[in-house]
């Protein structure tokens, strides 16, 4: 008899991307992160030869027609400890955190298509990167 495994996929993060429009042809990109209890989302700027930092990603040929504003960036402080795992100090955020990245439309319409790409960890614990993908109609 042959059993088969059960095997779950952890997503300790779930996002929430949405926009809101902040003058005209000015939006900002909200990605709200709920962090499973125990777990980590590791910051924007990280170490090298550490975990993979948040990053926000946009794919090029879909959108030429708008350009990023500053940096894609948390709301709120992160956390740092020495990561036992990779051996240096880390910045890192806990429960929920929200990352916001401006852009500015060069035309009156563009589509936003891009992905979150990030890692979490729990103890000495990590998942491989993931990402988040996202696709918006924006216009001035």
């Amino acid at each position: 008899m042959v059993g088969a495994a059960n095997s779950q996929v952890l997503k300790p993060v779930k996002w929430q991307i949405s926009f809101k429009k902040v003058s005209e042809g000015v939006y900002d990109i909200i990605c709200k992160a709920t962090i499973e209890s125990g777990w980590h989302l590791y910051d924007t700027k990280l170490p090298e030869n550490g975990p993979l930092p948040t990053t926000f990603n946009m794919d090029e040929d879909e959108t030429k027609d708008i350009e990023l504003v500053g940096e894609f960036k948390a709301t709120t402080e992160p956390k740092t400890e020495k990561s036992e795992a990779f051996n240096m100090e880390l910045k890192y955020f806990e429960g929920t955190v929200t990352f916001v990245q401006r852009v500015k439309l060069k035309k009156d319409k563009a589509k936003l298509v891009g992905y979150i790409e990030y890692m979490s960890c729990s103890g000495g614990q990590c998942i491989p990167p993931a990402e988040e993908e996202f696709e918006f109609e924006l216009t001035k």
